[in-house]
């Protein structure tokens, strides 16, 4: 698809460069410090995958024009498909679920998980346990009326 839109667009596409390897050459020409040599970890984590890649920057010299040059190396680059934003979510959700079928009220009644409107009201709390915690150590969860009238 992305060859064929630039097709249309009149592009000639040389070579497509990998996501991580196009963001570690915009960190390398970003970075002030370029007199340090650096290993560097990158990370795009996605709603469904993960991929890291590790990355070497480093001088080199050119004798003959008295210069110094900005070396990039990948070292090596990983991909998880199944570790993404959405495992947060169902691991969030399991410890929700399990947290309120342990409540003294819930005695002898049906898991939650059981219910697929309780359980939409989970993963939607899930989802903004993420992005509270994205910029704070702490959330508080409350879920008014989850089930049956109990409060999680």
């Amino acid at each position: 698809m992305l060859l064929d839109a630039a097709e249309l667009a009149g592009l000639n596409v040389i070579q497509l460069v990998h996501e991580n390897t196009a963001a570690a050459v915009m960190f390398g020409i970003d970075r002030l410090d370029t007199e340090k040599d650096m290993n560097v970890l990158l990370y795009n984590m996605g709603g469904r995958d993960t991929e890291v890649s590790v990355v070497r920057y480093s001088a080199v010299t050119d004798a003959k024009q008295n210069k110094t040059f900005e070396y990039i190396d990948i070292l090596g680059e990983g991909y998880d498909e199944t570790l993404g934003g959405q495992a947060f979510d169902h691991v969030l959700v399991s410890i929700l679920a399990n947290k309120f079928n342990s409540l003294k009220q819930r005695e002898g009644k049906p898991d939650v998980r059981q219910n697929d409107r309780a359980m939409k009201r989970l993963y939607k709390e899930a989802i903004s346990i993420k992005d509270i915690l994205s910029a704070n150590k702490l959330v508080n969860v409350k879920v008014p009326e989850l089930l049956d009238s109990i409060t999680l």
